[in-house]
C-alpha cells in the first residue's frame, strides 16, 4: 500500500509487542513509528535491522507525541554491492522517567483489559522487556494502577490459587464500563 501521501524513510526496528506489531526509529531524525502487525508480518520485521519503510501521519492521535508516523510497507534494507553497510544501531533500553510512565499507563487504561507487565511492554516497546530493564518505570505503573483503582477511575479483576491465599497471584485493571465481574468456580 504505497500512494502519493507517503514519505520513504530508512527506519531500524527496536521493538515489538505480543500481537506482532513493531516499533522503529528513523535514521537521522530520531521519529518513532509503530509498525502494524500486518506491515510487520509481510516484511518479516526483526528487530535491529534496517528498513526501507513507506510512512504516513500516524492515524492515532493519542501516540502522536511517541509515535508521530505509521509504517505502511517495510522493506529490508537491501546494500549496493562494494557499498559498506551503515552500521546497525544496537537496540537501546528507553529512558523513561516515573512521570511519562504515568502519563502513559493513563492514556493506555482507556482502552482494553491490563496487566502491569503488559502496559510496561508496551511503554517499553518490546516483548521481552523485564522490570530490570527500567524499574523506576515499572514501580510507577503499579502506582498509578493502584491510584486510578483507590479513585474509582479504573476496575480491578484479582485471581488467588487458592482460599487461603491472601495475596493475588494475577490482577488485571480496566477502564471499561460494562465489564461485569464473575467467580470461577471448579
Amino acid at each position: 500500500m504505497t500512494n502519493q501521501n507517503t514519505e520513504q524513510k530508512t527506519i531500524v526496528l527496536t521493538g515489538s509487542t505480543r500481537t506482532g506489531s513493531a516499533f522503529g526509529i528513523v535514521l537521522g531524525t530520531g521519529e518513532g513509528c509503530f509498525i502494524p502487525v500486518a506491515v510487520a508480518s509481510a516484511g518479516e520485521a526483526q528487530m535491529g535491522i534496517m528498513y526501507t519503510a513507506e510512512c504516513i501521519p500516524n492515524p492515532n492521535e493519542l501516540s502522536h507525541s511517541n509515535t508521530p508516523l505509521m509504517c505502511v510497507k517495510i522493506e529490508r534494507k537491501v546494500f549496493e554491492e562494494g557499498a559498506a553497510p551503515v552500521k546497525q544501531a544496537v537496540p537501546v533500553v528507553p529512558q523513561i522517567t516515573a512521570d511519562e510512565a504515568r502519563r502513559f499507563t493513563s492514556e493506555t487504561m482507556k482502552s482494553g483489559v491490563w496487566t502491569n507487565g503488559e502496559i510496561f511492554r508496551e511503554l517499553m516497546g518490546s516483548q521481552n522487556a523485564k522490570r530490570e530493564d527500567n524499574v523506576e518505570a515499572y514501580a510507577a505503573i503499579g502506582n498509578e494502577l493502584r491510584r486510578m483503582f483507590n479513585a474509582d477511575q479504573c476496575a480491578k479483576f484479582a485471581m488467588y490459587r487458592t482460599a487461603s491465599q491472601t495475596k493475588a497471584s494475577a490482577e488485571w485493571y480496566t477502564c471499561v464500563a460494562d465489564v461485569e465481574p464473575c467467580e470461577m468456580v471448579d
